[in-house]
């Protein structure tokens, strides 16, 4: 990839994530932290473990990694992520960073988690190096990306809200956003100088009582605040009537699926 798309990807993951900081732990976490008990399954996290969480937002999953008794280290590269990690977890130790050249020394952790991150990265097969660097030998690192696209029924409801009112545009991402298939993994595994790479499939849910969290979690993400209120309203319309077949007593569950890989150093 050469260094203008790079860059151009960065600074629309930067933009995007950096908008959603104030309301990420109140909308896509609810969905998101789902992922977190699988992860810490996989890498066997137990007390006085050191743990790096990568992309860890406004701190939601690092502050459940530490409840293990680990000692946990989450980086961002959003200034304004880690600001408000800082303030609900100040116990924890926060940094701004990018995962590209991770501000720590060789062999220093345990375990690496990335929650929903790496299908965001620029250039996946440099965080991965810099993830193996970091990790001491017979550490292991694990992730969680986002299953097939049409597994994943808030979104799908969004976009197809959003495209009935709007012409799309293709969104800049990462080489690694879409992929499910385990030789693209690891291969990047590989190359990073890991070993024994694993992949499983999860079924997770979004449960919310009402649509708020869901709505507002895509709009700040899809930046439609930006719209004209009259299509705004039109689009809010068409999202409610997409979103019926996922209601029930309690409110709403939504299905999705989520890609669990992981690997060791040895």
């Amino acid at each position: 990839m050469n260094k203008t798309n790079h860059e151009f990807i960065r600074n629309y993951e930067l933009e995007t994530w950096t908008r959603c900081s104030d309301n990420y732990e109140d909308t896509f976490a609810m969905l998101t932290n789902k992922m977190i008990s699988p992860l810490m399954k996989v890498t066997e996290i137990k007390s006085g473990s050191r743990i790096l969480d990568i992309g860890c937002g406004p701190g939601n999953s690092t502050n459940i990694l530490s409840e293990t008794g680990a000692k946990v280290t989450g980086i961002d590269f959003s200034q304004k992520m880690i600001d408000n990690a800082t303030i609900s977890y100040p116990k924890i130790n926060f940094k701004q960073a990018d995962a590209e050249s991770i501000p720590e020394e060789d062999n220093t952790f345990d375990v690496v988690i990335a929650n929903y991150v790496v299908h965001h990265l620029p250039d996946p097969e440099k965080v991965f190096s810099e993830i193996a660097r970091v990790l001491k030998p017979n550490g292991k690192f694990a992730f969680a990306v986002w299953g097939p696209k049409v597994e994943q029924s808030s979104i799908g409801a969004f976009v197809k809200a959003v495209s009935s009112h709007h012409e799309l545009s293709d969104l800049p991402h990462g080489p690694l956003y879409g992929v499910t298939d385990y030789e693209v993994f690891n291969s990047l595994i590989e190359k990073a100088g890991l070993s024994d790479f694993k992949i499983s499939t999860h079924k997770t849910e979004w449960k919310c009582k009402t649509l708020v969290p869901v709505m507002d979690g895509l709009w700040t993400w899809g930046n439609l605040g930006a719209f004209p209120q009259e299509k705004q309203n039109k689009i809010k319309s068409s999202m409610r009537e997409n979103c019926k077949p996922f209601a029930n007593e309690s409110g709403f569950n939504f299905p999705h699926s989520a890609i669990l890989g992981w690997a060791l150093k040895k």
